[in-house]
């Protein structure tokens, strides 16, 4: 079994520095776990690069970018990476409450639907790539230095969006507060101790299915029992008191005990939830509908696409798109 280090910061940082504690608790924990980790900024991307092949069986992307540069393409390796991988730890500093957009930039370029084994399964099974469906397990840790949680709002949120794709169940997350240098996690064993744990808990989980793997990380109040969260939004077009999970999209609704006290009740099996199976099943049938409905006027989106091609609007030019001579 093989656990895959995602380190999202600055080279011996907080983040880094987290990501080897975890790891090596984990191998300390499971002597025949092994480990490898890589550099997310470090990752070289083309500007406007073509999709890859598809490890689902077939192409969800549009054709329609094309390279603008020479610069090496770490894409494909990258993937093939999380592919190998049982169990992923994904450590990140916190930029305007989410997680430094490298990251982002990334899973937009190899994940997704391309990585979306419900896509996979259910419409091209025959050549879906044997190892996007095993089951993997994932652990995530965001580190900042603000000491107060309204600075941290949506970067566990987004982590969870970025992965959840790979139907992996994670098992353990946590913010690392009142880190404002780097390096500063050092200083604060506590921390350490809890990447240590996070190590410990998914090399306890690696190898079991989704529906068997068990989530061990801290519970917040009212948290939806999907990606154990409280980011509650009210629905009130769909009932009285009705809620939806921020993060993952679970629904369920506000009541208030016999104490007076206020509680949130979530689905347990959710068709809404882009964590479960049926909520993901739910999704690519939808995006399949639209594909269909579309296709019979492609040459209709074709000539739209063309007249507003020749729609002048003045561009920037940018220092890199302009030839040298």
């Amino acid at each position: 079994m093989h656990i895959l280090g995602l380190a999202n910061g600055t080279p011996s940082g907080n983040s880094e520095i987290l990501l080897k504690a975890a790891l090596t608790a984990a191998t300390e924990f499971d002597s025949s776990i092994t480990t490898s980790w890589i550099h997310v900024p470090s990752i070289s991307i083309p500007t406007n690069p073509a999709p890859l092949n598809s490890p689902v069986g077939f192409d969800l992307a549009s054709k329609l970018n094309v390279a603008s540069n020479n610069a090496p393409d770490d894409r494909a390796a990258v993937r093939e990476a999380i592919l190998d991988a049982d169990a992923i730890i994904v450590s990140t500093p916190t930029y305007s409450h989410q997680p430094l957009g490298t990251l982002k930039l990334l899973m937009d370029r190899i994940g997704g639907p391309s990585l979306d084994v419900t896509f996979g399964k259910t419409f091209n099974s025959d050549k879906l790539d044997p190892r996007l469906p095993k089951p993997r397990v994932l652990g995530f840790i965001a580190v900042g230095g603000s000491s107060t949680p309204d600075q941290f709002t949506m970067v566990l949120p987004t982590l969870h969006l970025l992965f959840y794709a790979l139907h992996a169940r994670v098992v353990d997350q946590f913010i690392g507060q009142d880190l404002g240098s780097s390096g500063a996690v050092c200083l604060h064993e506590d921390l350490i101790s809890r990447a240590q744990r996070m190590g410990k808990n998914l090399a306890s989980q690696i190898g079991k299915s989704y529906d068997d793997a068990e989530y061990l990380g801290e519970e917040q109040e009212g948290a939806c029992p999907h990606c154990h969260l409280a980011k509650i939004e009210l629905l009130p077009e769909h009932g009285k008191n009705a809620i939806g999970c921020t993060t993952c999209g679970t629904r369920g609704k506000l009541t208030v005990d016999e104490n007076g006290d206020i509680l949130s009740v979530w689905e347990e099996d959710s068709k809404w939830s882009c964590l479960t199976w049926a909520g993901k099943l739910q999704h690519a049938k939808d995006i399949v509908s639209w594909a269909k409905r579309d296709e019979p006027r492609r040459a209709d989106i074709k000539d739209g696409q063309e007249r507003w091609k020749k729609i002048f609007v003045q561009q920037v030019t940018l220092p890199s798109q302009t030839t040298k001579e």
